[in-house]
């Protein structure tokens, strides 16, 4: 008989892990339920949609489900919504939500790429009509909508993460007003503090209001009698009030497993589902991949949170490959992020320093300040790189850079080292391309790891007079 596969959810790892099944086992039947409208679609890439960088809105989305129908062989089903897994019936209940049916659909395997949501602050006004988050393909066409009728002036963004970064380059491009609004001291919690002092300097130095240690308390309406009613247009705040014709939510996300909790599916301490190399749960013939799983650190063997595309489509392959009948690993990802912000190239590849300690690990740092090309070639943009260190192996466990240019690409070469372990005397010994308008002799990803290994030189012996 053949082999049905469902698969639940529709953004970056349920696409990657249906397709990878059809490919893997091209007779069995894959199902792909997604809530939605559309399928398969880059959250990453909506900044720069609603700048106007990215020019067409198709651009977006790599597959439609006809596409996917077509080109893959999965069948799509959009407005569909599972609403309760039955694992040892091998049964998934799916809401039709055009119809408001609900069909059950047997399966020899599942597939739960459920994605993440949100966070929400929880207070009042906050499902006001100019509020909105960046999650979704949709949550860009409405913030684009109301961009282009309402032309708001002022904004506040709520929360200083990677995404609060992007949209206070974008909304201060289109000549918005904007504030931050962030609770601890400094932007981007989770970098070194060199790293994260850049950022908000950068912030400032482009016209961005960056208020610290502030908790957001209230989103406040326009009086019944003004055409502006049901939206926010200031926010109450333990540091007094902020005007605001639109409101961002940049709280940073978490794992969507409420439909995996409900059918008794393991979960972490981080809230996310537990998977094994196989991308299997602890539930018989049920997988799972993508943001609404934990995934294993390679710098610490500990189970984290990671919700980054690149790790979900990575996971999903092997979820897909592993239910179509293969024997697929995914042993876990380091974590490598690199943002944008204005002019600054900001980058960080495996652990923090204090990521570091928690593991236990004893911890040496050493930053040094090198240069993208070589110094007098037209061009040449300062580059900062920060080694975390394991004392007792000389290895390399992570990695903060921020600069003018080229740090993404360092960056990269610092992920290979972190993943596979290296020293930081192997990794002075890297054979790297120099050439004066791309990168100096010396470049500063081998100045850094030469510059670390005086962490290791023995202090020379007085001797007694």
């Amino acid at each position: 008989m053949k082999r049905r596969i469902v698969v639940i959810g529709g953004l970056a790892a349920g696409p990657s892990a249906a397709s990878k099944a059809k490919r893997v086992n091209p007779d069995a039947e894959v199902i792909l339920f997604e809530q939605g409208s559309n399928i398969s679609y880059g959250i990453c890439e909506i900044p720069y949609y609603l700048s106007g960088i990215v020019d067409d809105k198709q651009k977006l989305i790599a597959y439609t489900p006809g596409e996917l129908k077509e080109k893959r062989g999965v069948t799509v089903k959009i407005h569909h919504r599972v609403e309760k897994i039955l694992p040892t019936k091998r049964k998934v209940l799916v809401r039709d939500l055009e119809k408001n049916d609900v069909v059950e659909y047997l399966f020899d395997k599942a597939i739960l790429a459920t994605g993440s949501t949100s966070r929400r602050l929880s207070i009042p006004g906050e499902n006001s009509q100019n509020v909105f988050v960046v999650k979704s393909y949709d949550d860009g066409m409405k913030i684009k909508e109301f961009l282009d009728s309402v032309h708001p002036r002022k904004a506040v963004l709520v929360g200083g993460g990677y995404i609060g970064m992007e949209m206070a380059e974008v909304l201060t491009s289109l000549g918005i007003e904007t504030t931050i609004l962030h609770k601890s001291e400094l932007p981007m919690a989770g970098l070194e503090r060199e790293t994260r002092q850049a950022v908000a300097e950068q912030l400032t130095q482009h016209g961005v209001h960056f208020i610290p240690n502030v908790q957001t308390e209230r989103f406040i309406h326009e009086p019944h009698s003004s055409s502006r009613v049901g939206q926010v247009v200031r926010v109450l705040t333990s540091k007094g009030v902020f005007e605001s014709d639109i409101v961002i939510l940049s709280l940073g996300v978490e794992p969507n497993a409420e439909l995996a909790k409900d059918a008794g599916i393991s979960v972490g301490a981080t809230g996310a589902i537990r998977v094994d190399e196989m991308q299997r749960t602890r539930t018989d013939n049920i997988y799972a991949a993508g943001d609404c799983c934990e995934v294993k650190n390679l710098v610490n063997n500990r189970p984290m949170y990671m919700p980054l595309a690149t790790v979900a489509s990575k996971a999903a392959w092997v979820a897909g490959e592993n239910a179509a009948g293969g024997r697929a690993l995914f042993k876990g990802a380091i974590r490598a992020i690199a943002v944008k912000v204005f002019d600054l190239e900001v980058a960080q590849v495996g652990l923090s320093a204090d990521e570091a300690r928690e593991s236990r690990f004893d911890v040496a740092t050493e930053l040094i300040h090198g240069h993208s090309r070589v110094a007098y070639m037209p061009g040449s943009k300062d580059v900062t790189v920060k080694f975390i260190l394991d004392k007792k192996s000389k290895r390399l466990l992570g990695a903060n850079l921020f600069g003018g240019e080229g740090v993404t690409l360092r960056a990269n070469i610092l992920a290979v080292a972190v993943q596979h372990k290296l020293t930081v005397d192997e990794i002075s010994q890297l054979d790297l391309a120099y050439a004066p308008p791309f990168s100096p002799l010396w470049d500063p990803v081998l100045v850094a790891a030469n510059v670390s290994k005086r962490i290791w030189k023995a202090t020379p012996r007085r001797e007694k007079s």
